[in-house]
């Protein structure tokens, strides 16, 4: 089975788990942490994907990090992912509930890119007319680029808007060169 597919679905079960409960926001919480601590700990990674450890020992191992930290359900959806052998894709599918939740909010992650570190009135400009055209909530980063030379770039799910002075140099010098 497709990675994506397995993780969206196992995401999509605990996301419904949760908005049943009523604890979406902790469990989405409880699942953010997960991810940043897989992300920063190679070795509890290599152990969840070890295939010579038993369930049981990784069982033990993900109760002792993250029991009375997460919520029950939280705890007993790792047990499952472990008891079923996909414990070696807790990463993914917590991307996925991420992804999930941030639609079911209707919440757009956008990347700002500057060359130099925009002032607030600018950023806020720019950030209420894509909210304008969007109608989401906005999750953005900024990050800084000296290549693009001014202008910004904006990245949000599958688009690009690059208004960057060094697009527009790309633009005239083809201009000039046909």
């Amino acid at each position: 089975m497709r990675i994506n597919l397995l993780s969206k679905r196992y995401a999509l079960a605990l996301f419904e788990l949760a908005v049943e409960n009523n604890i979406l926001e902790k469990v989405e919480d409880d699942i953010k942490l997960i991810d940043s601590v897989l992300q920063e700990n190679r070795e509890l990674r290599l152990v969840l994907a070890n295939q010579v450890l038993d369930g049981y020992k990784k069982i033990r191992i993900l109760n002792l990090l993250f029991e009375g930290k997460v919520q029950t359900l939280t705890i007993k959806f790792l047990q499952l992912i472990t008891r079923k052998g996909r414990e070696e894709y807790i990463e993914p599918i917590c991307k996925a509930f991420v992804e999930i939740y941030k639609d079911y909010k209707n919440i757009m992650s956008v990347t700002l890119t500057t060359a130099y570190k925009a002032d607030k009135k600018t950023t806020d400009a720019i950030i209420a007319k894509l909210k304008k055209v969007t109608d989401k909530e906005l999750e953005v980063s900024e990050k800084i680029d000296e290549s693009l030379v001014g202008g910004f770039k904006l990245d949000f799910e599958d688009y690009q808007y690059d208004d960057s002075v060094k697009v527009q140099l790309k633009r005239l010098g083809k201009e000039f060169s046909d």
